[in-house]
């Protein structure tokens, strides 16, 4: 591993325990047992460490998206193969990172915004289409709107001041937007399948 992947992966460690706020480049110097000079001869700031890790999660996701979308025999299935790498991150990251990155890092905030608009709409209007081709989606929907709504509830989940994490379970808000958001937008056959998914998966197991 090059220093600049410990540095990264130190980082992202600090920053998924304990937000991404309260975390200087001294304590990842601390945290790698490494120089803070040696830290700043990679990167610049805690800006660039920020925009680079939150690149690869993007990217890592959207290598994701593709192979679900191939593997997957339905649409249906494509959605209930997104949960078990949702509930792993979810598990891993403290619920304010997304809020502290709107607020405190707008050029990567602006880069994950870029990702929403286009990997991550692209990847919903695909599914649904292919859902309603399938006979399994409502052939009614207008995927462009409910693809907007579903990413904007990706948004209003991480929200603290909506879903306080000492209130609510993280996993289980994701989990239940998106079976909320899948069983509208099924047919009466789509239904039907999708719940026999929810039982081989057992949703309750993911929560």
């Amino acid at each position: 591993m090059s220093t600049e992947e410990q540095i990264l992966k130190g980082a992202e460690e600090l920053f998924f325990h304990y937000g991404i706020k309260g975390i200087s480049m001294d304590d990842v110097a601390k945290h790698l047992s490494m120089s803070k000079r040696t830290i700043y001869e990679k990167f610049p700031n805690k800006d660039a460490i920020v925009e680079i890790l939150l690149k690869q999660h993007l990217e890592k996701h959207l290598e994701d998206f593709k192979k679900f979308r191939h593997t997957a025999a339905n649409a249906i299935e494509e959605i209930f193969m997104m949960m078990q790498p949702l509930k792993e991150l979810f598990e891993s990251m403290n619920p304010r990172l997304l809020f502290e990155l709107k607020k405190f890092h707008p050029q990567a905030w602006t880069e994950f915004q870029k990702f929403k608009k286009t990997a991550l709409m692209e990847t919903l209007v695909t599914n649904m289409k292919r859902g309603i081709k399938e006979d399994l989606y409502r052939n009614d929907i207008d995927v462009n709107i409910l693809a907007v709504l579903r990413i904007e509830e990706v948004e209003i989940a991480w929200n603290p001041e909506i879903y306080p994490p000492a209130e609510f379970n993280l996993v289980q808000v994701h989990i239940s937007m998106l079976e909320h958001f899948l069983f509208g937008i099924t047919n009466m056959k789509g239904h039907s399948i999708a719940e026999k998914y929810k039982k081989q998966l057992n949703i309750n197991e993911l929560i």
